[in-house]
């Protein structure tokens, strides 16, 4: 074993590699064997490719004194030289262009995330600090000059075992560029290759790449993660039983609902044995008939069916909404139950911004911190942000992620909820999953857009079964729109009669503005004999702790009214007599809908539909939706007065059909990803161009918080105070109330400034039963 060569203060250069490689076969436990054949040769040369920088003496001289260094950060920089030696190893013939590209690509980005690219065409978007080739001149240059100028190869090919690293001369000093030269080159040879390939190419290309970079992250994080490696090591494979499903359902009531459910369930699981060797599968049903538990069934039985003894493939849940997580968590938390399990990381692990972090209790911090971020579990409940933020986000930190899609099984719920521009990255990166990552992949919706080639629907006649529901009618009154004044004025006629008949009624808007003033309009006109009948309000305005805790309330089934916006009406479980909506798309106007008469014990439900003004006649809907949606959406429902439950799929099915051809659905964002250049983020893709905003924290709800805010502002070094902020987050976001910023309005006229952006709102401001209360301002449309 080489003494000369450090990676770490405390490890050896050549003892570090040797970990890496066991944590990669720890991985190896993880995925199938047909995927690992294919990919073992290229992540085993990763392990020994990606520290071999390291060796320059500028980095050495750092490694053994951290503290004392006083030398040039770039000069100890290592990835840079890393890739140069691993070009020049290309050159010798070692792998083809496309492998080499890989490792290239993986070796390059291991620290600083996945690189570009040299843009493949004119317009592109470029980032020299983030390219693959901005070690061939500059300032990278240089600092590759002075470190190949003493590279100690000899020692180093022991250290790595790669005996070709003595082949490599160092030319003198005045020809060192020569060698640079020629590795940029090749470079350019290799990813020229790239660019030769058609879609499909592109796309494996991509996958297998993440895929090696992926598990090389992981295990180069992993036992300097853990002290103890006893749980990393071995994976005691936790068998989720088809069966706990089964006994969830039984014992429910003989309602026709219920048996339509059933009827459903029989076909899915039919369909799911006669196409166990299809990739990808699709589920469209009406709202309330159990998708859940039925997404349930086909990724259990699935996996006890693919599942080697003591291997079963992971299962990721991926949802749109915290309310919904909430609801699934549940319900798969009464599956283990049934089991009886209790929930633990290594059974079900949640990752979203309200995440508590807590893994196991037999576990330190450090570990469980590690094995969340990894998602060590056999079973993970997520956002769409994070699934695609690890799909396609070149940061490290998500990146390390994304070898858990692979092999997977993995739903997504409520697939209406994606924007148009990102159906043709979907379309093409979830069947390269299914394809060449062997995933198998899960699409559900009540209005499902077809946009994922390849589909086996799990219900062949599913217009069947949303004629079979008649539980509401659609009243459009959309020929003349309405003030919201005068909406005001008519909720506030309607109200006795609901509250003498004990109904349970949901009025829902457009926007945090308009909500906020059907609400006040309700409260100051509540008849005192009613006052053991609550009034409800979920908005963004609302911190989400108290929208869950309301979601709970409504879920009693007890008589109340409901002001809510849009955030209620896609999964979330609640039953009641009446809807009332704000104009918006189609696919909103179905899932709001699907919260009427949910359970179908009752006469038919009413839900309306009404078209909204502000004082300044401008409609609300336009203020938060696409055009293209809600002209379509008018067209279709264009002279009809109702339409019933039985008839929406016809509607639904034209409104894709047409967003498909007017829409963008995003080609030019997947032939960036596959050409490996910038983009517009993720975040941005899903949600827009993020606006400034002020955070309130309502720190009355958790008094404890604002102290240990103050103890890790205080942290001097950075790594340990941003992951105490890290733990912190979780519960800073569940007491969170974000509004946009104005010119007309000072944050600290209601609040006291903790740190840039984040307040803490003062008492009096904020109430559960309004949520912010903003004294004679008017801060949001």
């Amino acid at each position: 074993m080489s003494r000369e060569l450090l990676s770490h203060p405390h490890l050896h250069l050549e003892q570090h590699i040797v970990q890496v490689g066991q944590a990669v076969n720890c991985l190896k436990k993880w995925h199938s064997c047909r995927l690992w054949e294919e990919h073992e040769d290229l992540i085993n040369w990763a392990v020994r490719l990606h520290d071999l920088g390291k060796s320059n003496l500028y980095f050495q001289e750092y490694i053994r004194d951290p503290q004392g260094y006083k030398g040039s950060q770039q000069n100890k920089s290592h990835s840079p030289l890393s890739l140069l030696l691993t070009l020049t190893l290309g050159l010798m013939g070692l792998w083809d262009n496309l492998d080499a590209l890989s490792l290239a690509i993986s070796i390059r980005g291991h620290h600083s995330g996945l690189p570009t690219l040299p843009e493949k065409r004119i317009g592109a978007v470029y980032l020299k600090e983030r390219a693959l080739d901005n070690f061939a001149g500059g300032e990278t240059c240089r600092v590759l000059r002075k470190q190949l100028a003493a590279l100690p190869l000899s020692d180093l090919a022991k250290t790595a075992g790669i005996e070709h690293l003595n082949e490599i001369i160092i030319p003198d000093e005045a020809r060192i560029g020569t060698l640079i030269r020629k590795a940029k080159r090749y470079l350019d040879v290799i990813i020229e290759r790239l660019f030769s390939l058609n879609e499909k190419e592109a796309t494996h290309f991509r996958i297998r790449t993440q895929f090696v970079f992926s598990l090389l992250l992981e295990a180069d994080k992993a036992f300097l993660a853990l002290s103890d490696r006893t749980h990393y090591e071995k994976r005691n494979s936790r068998y989720w039983d088809p069966c706990w499903v089964e006994k969830r359902i039984d014992g429910r009531e003989k309602s026709e609902t219920n048996q339509l459910r059933q009827k459903i369930r029989n076909e899915v699981e039919e369909n799911l044995e006669k196409n166990s060797n299809s990739m990808i599968f699709s589920l469209t049903a009406p709202t309330g008939c159990g998708k859940t538990l039925l997404a349930a069934t086909w990724a259990l039985r699935l996996r006890a069916s693919l599942g080697k003894e003591g291997c079963y493939q992971k299962i990721i849940i991926v949802l749109p909404f915290l309310s919904v997580i909430e609801q699934t968590v549940k319900e798969y938390t009464a599956l283990l139950r049934i089991g009886g399990v209790e929930k633990e990381g290594s059974w079900l692990l949640t990752c979203h911004s309200l995440a508590q972090g807590e893994y196991g209790s037999n576990l330190e911090e450090e570990q469980q911190r590690f094995f969340i971020d990894t998602w060590r579990s056999e079973m993970i409940i997520t956002t769409y942000d994070q699934f695609l933020l690890t799909m396609m986000d070149p940061k490290v930190r998500y990146q390390m992620r994304f070898h858990n899609l692979c092999d997977a099984l993995i739903i997504l719920d409520e697939v209406q909820s994606l924007p148009c521009h990102l159906w043709k990255s979907l379309d093409c990166l979830l069947n390269g999953l299914a394809e060449f990552g062997n995933a198998r992949v899960l699409l559900m919706s009540a209005t499902l857009p077809s946009f994922v080639s390849g589909q086996v629907p799990l219900l062949n006649e599913y217009p069947i079964y949303f004629q079979a529901f008649n539980r509401y009618v659609l009243h459009l009154r959309l020929k003349q729109p309405v003030d919201i004044d005068a909406f005001s004025r008519e909720l506030k006629e309607r109200l006795t009669s609901w509250l003498e008949n004990g109904r349970r009624v949901l009025v829902t808007l457009n926007t945090r503005g308009s909500a906020r003033r059907i609400l006040d309009a309700l409260r100051e006109d509540w008849p005192k004999e009613f006052n053991d009948i609550p009034l409800l309000f979920i908005s963004a305005d609302v911190t989400p702790k108290d929208r869950l805790r309301t979601i709970e309330v409504i879920k009693e089934s007890k008589p109340c009214i409901v002001v809510s916006t849009q955030s209620i009406e896609a999964g979330v479980d609640i039953d009641m007599d009446e809807v009332i909506r704000d104009f918006a798309p189609l696919d909103s106007i179905v899932q709001i809908a699907g919260r009427c008469n949910r359970e179908g014990r009752k006469p038919r439900g009413r839900v309306e539909i009404v078209d909204l003004l502000n004082e300044n006649d401008r409609r609300y809907a336009e203020m938060i939706y696409e055009p293209v949606h809600l002209q379509v959406t008018r067209e279709l429902l264009k002279d009809k007065e109702t339409v019933a439950e039985e008839d929406i799929l016809f509607y639904a099915e034209h409104f894709f059909h047409e967003l498909s051809q007017r829409k963008d659905t995003g080609a030019e964002h997947i032939e960036r990803f596959l050409s490996w250049e910038e983009d517009i983020s993720i975040h941005e893709l899903l949600r827009g161009k993020e606006k400034l905003q002020h955070t309130f924290l309502v720190i009355e709800q958790d008094p404890e918080l604002k102290s240990e805010m103050e103890k890790t502002s205080q942290i001097q070094d950075r790594w340990e105070r941003r992951e105490s902020w890290r733990r912190l987050a979780a519960r800073i976001a569940s007491i969170s109330v974000s509004v946009f910023a104005r010119p007309d309005f000072k944050p600290q006229q209601i609040a006291n400034e903790f740190m840039r952006d984040l307040w803490l709102l003062r008492p009096g401001y904020y109430s559960r039963e309004c949520g912010l209360n903003i004294k004679g301002e008017t801060l949001i449309l």
